[in-house]
C-alpha cells in the first residue's frame, strides 16, 4: 500500500495534466482504503524519502483528516470515516513527525495531531498530552517546536477553562524555562512560550466568573517571574545581522502583547509594576526609530525586514511597534505612571511626554510606498488619509497614539507638543539648508499631528484657565504659509492647505479668503497632481462647512465647477470627496448655486447614471438631491431636468432593480423636501410611472423605497392623489390601496412590506375618510400578517397602525377587533399577544410614545373579553439545565408563564415609566460600581458619567421619525411620557381600574413593585 500511495503521491506532482488528473482520481479511489491514512502517515515520518514528497504526504494526510477522520464536529467530513484501527495506527506514527528534524515537516504534522486531538483527545487519545510534555522536557529543539506547536491549537480549542489549575502547574514552568533558556531556543519557539503563557491567563480570566479565588491563587504567585523575565526580554537587543533582529521584535511583540493582556484582566497584579515594563518599552520605542526612517522613511533605505513565522503570523519592526503602541496607550493614564508625562509638583508636562511626543511625529511620516502609491492612485490617498481610515499603517497608529494622549492629558499633551514640533520643524530647516531632499516629511507629520487634534486645541486654547501654551500664530507665518507654496513637494503643500482648513474656525480675518483663494488657484491648476488636488478639495470642503459664508461665496461658483469638471474621471474614494465638497458647496448660498442648476443637475444625474448600482455612492448623491430640493430657487429647474430623466429610468426595461430603486429614492428627496402640493407633473406624469414599478416588480429595495416615497406623496399631494384618474377611471388612492393589499398578502415576505404600516397610518391620518370603506379588510389583513412575521421591526410596523387607531377611535376599533375571527382567534387576542410579546423590543422616539399611550387606553377598557386574554408572561427558569446548546435550545424551547393581559400591560407600562425615573438614580449608583476593584489598570473616568444621555435623548438623537414636519405638531410627540404615566398609574391606583391593586399585588415582582410605588410617590 506504501508504494502504491507513494507512486500516486509523485504523479499528483506531474507536469503532464493528464497524468496528473488521473492520480488525483486515484487519490480518491485510495481514499476508501483503510490503510491509506496509515500508509500516508507513515511516508510523512520516513527519513528515507525526499522532503518534496513527504510534505505532499502529510498535506494530503492533513486533507484525509479533515474529509474522512470523524462526523461529529466537522461540516467538511465527506466520508467514509477511518476505522478505528487505522486512526489508532495514524496518532501513533504521525506525533513522532513532531520531533522531525526539518521544521516543515513538524509543522504539517502539528497541524494534523492538532485536528485529530480536537476530535479524539482525550477520549481516544488519553496519552497525547503526557507525550507533548515529554517532548516539551527533552532537550531536542525540534521536538519542543513540535509540541508547542500542538499546545497553541489545543489551548484554544480542547481544553476547558476547568481543567487549567490540573494543566497549568504543569504546563507553564515548562514554558517558563523554554521562555528563558535563550541559547538554547529559537526566538520564535520563546514567543510560542508566550502565546501559551497567554492564553492561560486568558483561561483564568475565564475561570474567574465562575471561581474567582481558584482564578486570583493561579494567577498571582507567578506573575512576577514572568514579569522579571519579560522586563529582562525587552531590556536585551540582538546583535547582528538584521534576520536576528526582526525574529527578536516576534518574541518582544508576543511579550507587550502578553503584559498588556495581563495588565487588563489582572491589573492588581501588575499596578506597581507598571513603571518598571514602561522603562523597556520606551526604550525599544526609541530605538526604532532610526531603523524605522532608515527603511521604511528615506527614500535610500532598503526594504524593511519583515517574514510570516510557521503560525503564519507576520512578525516585523512595524508589528511590534503597534504592539508598544497599544501598551502605551493604555498605559499612559494610569496613575502608577502619571508622573512620567506630569510634574507631580508643578502639573507641567515633564521633558520625557516632549520626547514622546517627538518621538512618536517621526513615525507619522510618509513612507516611501506611500508616496509611490499614493502619488498615482488618488483613490488609495483619499482613503488613506481619511480621519476614520480602515487602513492601518504606522502613521495611523502614531496618530491614534496622540489622541489616546490628549485624551488623557488635555493641556500640558498641548504643551508638550508645541516643544516637540518645534524642535522638528527647527531641524527639517536644517536638513534643508544642508540640502537633503527628506527635509519636508517631518514638517507634513507635524502638521498632521496638530490638525487631527485640531478641535481639541481650539477649545483649549480658547479656555484661557487651561494654561495652554500654543503658538499657532507662529506657526501659520513661519511655516504653513511657506508650505503652502511648497510646489515641489506636494505633500507638504497639500498638507499645508488641508491644516488651515482644520483651523477654520479660528483663522484670522484677513486670512480667510485668502486662504481659500488659495485652495482653488490650486485644484484649477493644470499643473497640480493627486496630492494637491486631494487636499485642496479636503481644504474647500473643510472651508464650506466651517467659514462663514462670506468668505466662500466669492469662490462657490469655482468649487462648483471644478468638482464637476472632475467628477466624470473620478471613481470610489475620490468620487465620494467630490460629492461630499461639493454638498458643502451648494449649500453656502443657494441664489449662486440656482443659476448654475444647468451645469450642477445634469453633471450629478450623469455620475448617478453611471454609479446608480453603487449603493455608497447614491448615498451621497440622494444627499445633495435632498439639499437642491430644499433649495426654493432651484426646485423648478431640477424638476423640469430630473423628472424626465427619472422617467425614463422608471419605463425603461430589464433594468437592474436596485437602480430602480435608487432613482426612486432620488423621487422620494424631490417629494419630501418639495412645496405642498407639488407641482402637478409629479402626480400625473411620475406617480403612475413609480406605480408601475411597484406592481410589476418584486425586489425588496424597490418595494421598500416605494413604500417610502408614497408615503411622502400623502403627507405633501394627498387632495392630488385622491382626485387623479387614470384612463379606466380608477383613482390614485386606488392604486395605493391595491398596492398595500399586494403587500399585505398571505405569501409576501416580512422585509419586502417592511414599511406598510407606516403607509396605512399615513393613509388613514391623511384621507381616512376616503379609505373608510376599504379599512376593514387592510385591518383583517395586518392581523392576518401577524400570524406569519417573525420580523421584529415589520410586526412594529403593523402594530402601529391598531395603536393610532385605538388613540383616535378607540370604540370602534375594539369592536372590529372582537368581532373578527382568525384561525379561531379573535382580532384582539392576535394584536395584544403580538404586541406585548414585542414591546420591549419597539424602537423609536415618537412610535414608543404612542404604543405606551395606546395600551394605556387599552387597559382602562372595561370588557370581560378584554380582562379573558391571557399573554406570555416571565421565562420560567430552570437551575438544572445546564449549559444550553443550540440543539438543546431547539429541542427544548424556552417556557413562559401564563398571566392575564391587563397584568402584562402593567408590567410593560412601569417598565416605560421607570426608565425615565430612574436613569438619573442608575447614574449615581453606577459610578460607584464600575469595575475599579481590580486596581489602576481600570480607572474610572468621571467623564464617564457626565456624558450620559438619558434614554429619552438618545432615542430622540438616532430616531428619523422626526423628518415628518408634521410630527412635531402631533400632541402625542409632545406629550411628557413621563408625566402621563405617572397620571395614568395614580387614577388606576386612586380608582381600582380593572383590579389593578389585585394586579400589583399577584403580578408584580419586587422590582416592580418599588419602582411603582417610586413612580405613584
Amino acid at each position: 500500500m506504501d508504494n502504491a500511495v507513494f507512486e500516486t503521491l509523485v504523479s499528483v506532482a506531474d507536469s503532464d495534466g493528464n497524468i496528473r488528473s488521473a492520480a488525483e482520481n486515484q487519490l480518491k479511489e485510495l481514499a476508501s482504503q483503510p490503510e491509506f491514512p496509515v500508509s500516508l502517515a507513515r511516508l510523512t515520518v520516513s527519513q528515507q524519502i525526499a522532503i518534496p514528497q513527504r510534505q505532499l504526504a502529510a498535506l494530503t494526510l492533513k486533507s484525509y483528516v479533515t474529509t474522512h477522520w470523524s462526523l461529529k464536529n466537522d461540516e467538511k467530513f465527506v466520508g467514509p470515516e477511518a476505522p478505528p484501527q487505522s486512526k489508532a495506527a495514524v496518532r501513533e506514527i504521525i506525533v513522532t513527525g513532531l520531533t522531525d528534524p526539518e521544521s516543515k515537516i513538524r509543522v504539517v504534522c502539528a497541524y494534523v495531531v492538532s485536528k485529530i486531538a480536537h476530535d479524539d483527545f482525550p477520549e481516544d487519545w488519553p496519552n497525547l498530552y503526557d507525550i507533548l510534555l515529554e517532548y516539551l522536557k527533552s532537550s531536542n529543539p525540534a521536538s519542543v517546536h513540535g509540541a508547542l506547536h500542538v499546545l497553541l491549537e489545543m489551548m484554544k480549542q480542547d481544553f476547558c477553562i476547568q481543567q487549567l489549575p490540573q494543566v497549568g502547574p504543569v504546563l507553564l514552568p515548562e514554558m517558563f524555562r523554554i521562555l528563558t533558556s535563550d541559547s538554547a531556543y529559537s526566538y520564535g519557539t520563546r514567543g510560542r512560550a508566550v502565546k501559551i503563557f497567554n492564553d492561560c491567563v486568558r483561561m483564568s480570566a475565564a475561570l474567574r466568573e465562575e471561581n474567582p479565588t481558584m482564578a486570583d491563587q493561579f494567577i498571582a504567585p507567578i506573575i512576577p517571574q514572568w514579569m522579571e523575565a519579560f522586563i529582562v526580554i525587552l531590556n536585551h537587543s540582538a546583535q547582528g545581522d538584521a534576520e536576528k533582529k526582526t525574529e527578536e521584535y516576534g518574541l518582544k511583540m508576543e511579550v507587550v502583547k502578553c503584559i498588556r493582556f495581563i495588565s487588563s484582566e489582572f491589573p492588581k497584579y501588575v499596578v506597581t509594576l507598571l513603571p518598571q515594563l514602561f522603562e523597556p518599552v520606551w526604550t525599544n520605542l526609541h530605538n526604532l526609530k532610526e531603523p524605522f526612517v532608515q527603511e521604511y522613511i528615506s527614500d535610500s533605505g532598503d526594504i524593511a525586514e519583515t517574514y510570516q513565522d510557521s503560525d503564519g503570523n507576520e512578525v516585523g519592526m512595524q508589528n511590534f511597534l503597534y504592539a508598544l503602541n497599544d501598551f502605551i496607550s493604555a498605559a499612559a493614564p494610569k496613575k502608577s505612571v502619571r508622573h512620567l508625562f506630569i510634574s507631580p509638583e508643578t502639573g507641567a508636562h515633564t521633558s520625557f511626554f516632549e520626547e514622546l511626543l517627538y518621538i512618536y511625529i517621526v513615525f507619522m511620516q510618509i513612507t516611501q510606498d506611500q508616496i509611490e502609491t499614493w502619488s498615482g492612485d488618488a483613490n488609495q490617498y483619499v482613503a488613506d488619509e481619511e480621519d476614520g481610515t480602515y487602513t492601518f499603517n504606522s502613521r495611523v497608529a502614531a496618530v491614534d497614539v496622540l489622541v489616546q494622549l490628549q485624551d488623557a492629558f488635555p493641556a500640558p499633551f498641548f504643551n508638550a507638543l508645541s516643544v516637540a514640533v518645534q524642535r522638528h520643524v527647527a531641524e527639517s530647516k536644517e536638513a534643508l539648508n544642508a540640502g537633503s531632499s527628506e527635509w519636508w516629511k517631518i514638517q507634513e507629520a507635524c502638521l498632521l499631528a496638530i490638525g487631527r487634534l485640531s478641535e481639541d486645541l481650539t477649545d483649549l486654547l480658547e479656555d484661557k484657565s487651561k494654561n495652554v501654551q500654543f503658538d499657532l500664530k507662529s506657526l501659520f507665518d513661519h511655516v504653513v504659509l511657506e508650505d503652502m507654496q511648497a510646489s515641489n513637494f506636494p505633500f507638504l503643500q497639500g498638507r499645508a492647505f488641508v491644516f488651515a482648513s482644520e483651523f477654520a474656525k479660528v483663522l484670522p480675518t484677513e486670512m480667510s479668503s485668502q486662504y481659500v483663494s488659495v485652495a482653488v488657484q490650486a485644484l484649477q491648476a493644470e499643473t497640480s497632481g493627486i496630492p494637491v488636488k486631494i487636499s485642496a478639495l479636503r481644504t474647500l470642503h473643510n472651508y464650506c462647512k466651517h467659514l462663514s459664508p462670506e468668505f466662500v461665496t466669492p469662490y462657490q461658483v469655482n468649487i462648483m465647477e471644478n468638482t464637476c469638471q472632475l467628477l466624470p474621471s473620478a471613481s470610489e474614494e475620490s468620487l465620494m470627496l467630490l460629492l461630499d465638497t461639493l454638498t458643502s458647496a451648494i449649500k453656502i448660498n443657494q441664489e449662486v448655486t440656482a443659476k448654475y442648476e444647468h451645469i450642477l443637475t445634469p453633471a450629478i444625474l450623469q455620475i448617478w447614471q453611471k454609479q446608480a448600482s453603487d449603493s455608497i455612492i447614491t448615498d451621497y448623491i440622494l444627499e445633495i438631491f435632498e439639499e437642491l430640493s430644499k433649495n426654493t430657487a432651484y426646485y423648478p429647474a431640477l424638476c423640469n431636468t430630473a423628472l424626465p430623466f427619472l422617467r425614463q429610468v422608471f419605463t425603461t426595461p430589464d433594468t437592474d432593480p436596485l437602480i430602480y430603486s435608487s432613482g426612486v429614492d432620488l423621487l422620494t428627496a424631490m417629494v419630501a423636501f418639495g412645496p405642498s402640493p407639488l407641482p402637478n407633473e409629479f402626480t400625473d406624469i411620475m406617480f403612475p410611472a413609480l406605480m408601475q414599478l411597484a406592481w410589476n416588480i418584486s425586489d425588496n429595495d424597490l418595494l421598500q423605497s416605494a413604500q417610502e416615497c408614497l408615503k411622502k406623496y400623502i403627507v405633501k399631494d394627498s387632495e392630488h392623489i385622491v382626485r387623479w384618474r387614470d384612463e379606466s377611471g380608477k383613482s390614485g388612492l386606488d392604486y395605493i390601496i391595491h398596492f398595500v393589499a399586494k403587500l399585505l398578502e398571505p405569501q409576501g415576505t416580512d422585509s419586502e412590506a417592511l414599511f406598510v404600516g407606516d403607509l396605512i397610518v399615513t393613509l388613514i391620518q391623511k384621507v381616512g375618510n376616503s379609505i373608510s370603506p376599504v379599512l376593514p379588510d387592510l385591518l383583517n389583513a395586518v392581523l392576518g400578517r401577524f400570524l406569519t412575521s417573525d420580523y421584529q421591526p415589520f410586526i412594529q410596523s403593523l402594530v402601529m397602525v391598531f395603536a393610532h387607531l385605538i388613540i383616535t377611535q378607540q370604540d370602534t376599533v375594539f369592536q372590529f377587533l372582537c368581532n373578527t375571527q382568525i384561525q379561531n382567534r379573535s382580532g384582539l387576542d392576535i394584536l395584544m399577544s403580538t404586541w406585548c410579546e414585542n414591546y420591549d423590543s419597539f424602537s423609536g422616539y415618537y412610535s414608543m410614545k404612542v404604543s405606551a399611550i395606546a395600551l394605556s387606553k387599552i387597559y382602562q377598557i372595561n370588557d370581560p373579553r378584554l380582562q379573558n386574554i391571557a399573554v406570555k408572561g416571565e421565562l420560567i427558569v430552570n437551575p438544572r439545565a445546564g449549559i444550553v446548546t443550540r440543539s438543546r435550545s431547539k429541542n427544548n424551547p424556552d417556557q413562559y408563564t401564563v398571566i392575564p393581559l391587563t397584568a402584562k400591560i402593567v408590567k410593560l407600562l412601569v417598565a416605560e415609566a421607570s426608565t425615565s425615573t430612574t436613569v438619573e438614580q442608575i447614574n449615581e449608583n453606577d459610578a460607584d460600581s464600575i469595575n475599579d476593584d481590580d486596581g489602576d489598570w481600570e480607572d474610572a473616568e468621571e467623564d464617564n458619567f457626565t456624558d450620559f444621555n438619558y434614554l429619552s435623548e438618545l432615542l430622540d438623537n438616532q430616531d428619523d421619525e422626526e423628518d415628518n414636519p408634521d410630527l412635531k405638531n402631533d400632541p402625542i410627540y409632545q406629550t411628557d411620557i413621563k408625566s402621563y404615566l405617572i397620571e395614568f398609574f395614580r387614577t388606576c391606583h386612586s380608582q381600582n381600574v380593572n383590579s389593578f391593586g389585585e394586579i400589583c399585588q399577584n403580578y408584580l415582582n419586587d422590582d416592580e413593585k418599588n419602582l411603582l410605588q417610586h413612580i405613584l410617590s
